[in-house]
């Protein structure tokens, strides 16, 4: 899978699985201050993202099609705002996929091939659009962006439902839940293809230091780079 870093929920290269642009497109904006005293599940949503400077947490990942077997995936991933993303999937195949604020690196260790793309957070769409585009939007330029509606609770989790306004092939729709404690524990994903991809959390870890070489890739010695312009 491809992040928001196809994320972000991207078809593979060759066996590469969806990682960074499916998944990885939640946008952190600026605290707004509400009228109401009661706090709804989208304002939670935004304000639990404001407040999130890093994440990590290891991932299980289901991608569901109506003409295709169930896949999986599981790894690990780190984020830093602004921008910073690395996305490692251990299973079924390794992976590494780094997303800085100039480069999104897709490496596939067992076939010896990376490919690399220039990026910028300004440009992204999807869960990563979401995720990475920091303090850039105001509540209303979001809203211009997404329409977000509040779903009721279930395995435990407050539910968001967020569409973007501008067709996306990689989102068409996400629904994020979270836990008791405000922070992110799922991820359900529908693309324009009508797959359903559903990322689980788990040892979820927030705020904490992280090595920005972890945000960094060179390919190793004797690995094939393909080089793409968008």
């Amino acid at each position: 899978m491809r992040l928001a870093l196809r994320c972000l929920p991207l078809q593979s290269l060759s066996r590469m699985v969806r990682g960074l642009w499916c998944l990885l497109t939640l946008l952190w904006v600026p605290t707004v201050a509400f009228a109401q005293t009661t706090v709804s599940g989208v304002d939670r949503m935004i304000e639990s993202l404001v407040s999130t400077q890093t994440l990590t947490a290891d991932f299980a990942q289901t991608t569901r099609a109506k003409s295709t077997a169930v896949r999986s995936a599981s790894g690990s991933f780190w984020l830093a705002k602004p921008g910073l993303l690395r996305w490692e999937v251990t299973k079924p195949y390794p992976q590494i996929q780094v997303l800085n604020t100039k480069e999104f690196w897709i490496f596939d260790p067992e076939l010896s091939q990376a490919t690399v793309r220039p990026v910028t957070a300004a440009n992204l769409t999807g869960l990563a659009g979401l995720l990475l585009s920091t303090n850039t939007l105001t509540r209303e330029e979001l809203s211009e962006r997404y329409t977000f509606a509040e779903l009721p609770a279930r395995d435990k989790l407050a539910w968001v439902r967020v569409v973007p306004r501008q067709p996306e092939p990689a989102l068409t729709q996400l629904l994020v839940g979270m836990d008791a404690d405000g922070l992110l524990s799922r991820f359900e994903i529908t693309d324009g293809l009508g797959q359903v991809t559903q990322i689980t959390l788990s040892r979820v870890m927030k705020n904490i230091s992280i090595d920005n070489s972890r945000f960094q890739f060179s390919p190793p010695a004797g690995v094939n780079v393909l080089r793409t312009a968008k």
